[in-house]
């Protein structure tokens, strides 16, 4: 990180040099703006982070773009304290990792590995975290995700209980966050976290993920195909692929992280919004179970998580009962479109798929206040979500003329 803004803030210092050389051939007004703005962006970036000692105090400072400079105090002894890198740092008895005390670990043996990881006499430590069962004398860090000691394999600071070492291998590159898969002559393992027994040990390997559509988290050998650490019941190695995030298809059907569904090829369905499919015949949900009312001439996607037919209303998968679909509409968010949770029609207010009893339909609004929080829900009546402000009774009470609620009166 400290690397990171010393060379951004020298980038920045060259530039600011740059446009300085440049600005005697502007005007006064010109040049006061540009070097304005040069100053106002140095003083942001803030080119100081990591630790600082005083010699009566230790601080942790950081920057971002959203909060700018931020600094606290650091529970260490200045005299002792020693800065190890951007994030590390020990004095006499603790050690600390972005200005924490780092728990059960020995200042007085701690030391740096790489960038994230560390050790002590008796742990290790990736990020200010204790790797279970790891042993520094024999721990070696091979990159940003995979390291090993005399006794086992470790991909992401977690162990993977490695059966055989010597026949261990990576399937794929060991610094990159995109690996998920490796075996060894007994076992293939899910790098997230799960070991699959008694695989084919040379028939063994990742089924590819050449997209962002797809997730990497199946697997195969010639005999059985795996989703994460667990066997795809009924699939066929020979003709398995990743079609889409999470889903496989081989040549007798579609599968849903692993689980057989009744969709034969999902090649010939059609996404409805973001939740809902169509094969022509029937309506799907994510899960690829069957909306049995669903009429699917009719069925359209109104926004986000709600949808209609002729007849009914859905949030998500859920019918919407009582709902009319003829005059049914998201709550509005002004800009920011209908709601993802609220939806009203001429009779009813619904939360997701429940009637709000008591609702006013036609009052009934979510609007950002001033005053209030990020959003308030309310109807002439009363307030559903959010809180009351002076803003929102003086909305209310210019919209409909009177007091609506006895606190409307005291503005």
């Amino acid at each position: 990180m400290k690397r990171f803004m010393l060379i951004f803030c020298s980038l920045l210092i060259a530039f600011g040099a740059t446009a300085q050389s440049k600005l005697g051939s502007q005007t006064p007004k010109k040049s006061i703006f540009i070097t304005s703005i040069l100053l106002v962006l140095m003083t942001l970036v803030s080119c100081s982070v990591g630790y600082k000692n005083d010699g009566k105090e230790v601080t942790w400072h950081t920057w971002n773009e959203g909060s700018g400079h931020t600094s606290r105090h650091v529970d260490a002894d200045p005299k002792t304290f020693e800065e190890l890198n951007d994030d590390y740092g020990r004095d006499k008895k603790h050690a600390f990792y972005e200005g924490d005390i780092i728990k059960g670990a020995d200042g007085g043996s701690f030391r740096v590995l790489t960038k994230s990881y560390a050790a002590d006499n008796t742990h290790v430590y990736v990020s200010g975290e204790l790797i279970e069962k790891a042993h520094p004398a024999t721990f070696k860090v091979h990159s940003y995700y995979f390291a090993e000691d005399a006794n086992d394999f470790y991909w992401d600071g977690k162990a993977l209980n490695v059966r055989d070492k010597s026949t261990f291998k990576i399937l794929g590159s060991s610094d990159s966050w995109e690996t998920h898969w490796a075996k060894d002559k007994y076992n293939g393992y899910y790098l997230a976290g799960g070991v699959i027994t008694d695989i084919d040990y040379e028939t063994f390997h990742p089924i590819e993920a050449k997209t962002p559509d797809q997730s990497g988290d199946y697997a195969a050998d010639k005999h059985k195909v795996f989703f994460r650490d667990k066997e795809v019941p009924g699939a066929d190695p020979a003709t398995f692929k990743e079609v889409d995030f999470y889903i496989g298809q081989d040549k007798h059907r579609a599968y849903n992280k692993g689980i057989p569904t009744q969709i034969k090829d999902y090649s010939k369905l059609t996404e409805v919004g973001r939740l809902m499919y169509s094969d022509g015949t029937k309506i799907y949900d994510s899960h690829f179970n069957i909306l049995p009312e669903a009429d699917v001439a009719t069925f359209e996607h109104i926004s986000d998580n709600w949808y209609k037919d002729k007849s009914h209303v859905w949030w998500s998968s859920q019918l919407v009962a009582g709902a009319n679909p003829k005059t049914f509409q998201p709550v509005s968010e002004g800009e920011f479109g209908g709601d993802f949770n609220y939806g009203k029609d001429d009779k009813h207010v619904f939360w997701n798929d429940s009637i709000i009893q008591g609702a006013d339909p036609g009052s009934f609004e979510k609007m950002t206040f001033p005053d209030g929080d990020s959003w308030t829900v309310f109807d002439r009546n009363r307030i559903y979500e959010g809180k009351d402000s002076p803003k929102l009774r003086e909305y209310l009470k210019k919209k409909y003329g009177k007091c609506v609620w006895k606190s409307c009166c005291a503005i």
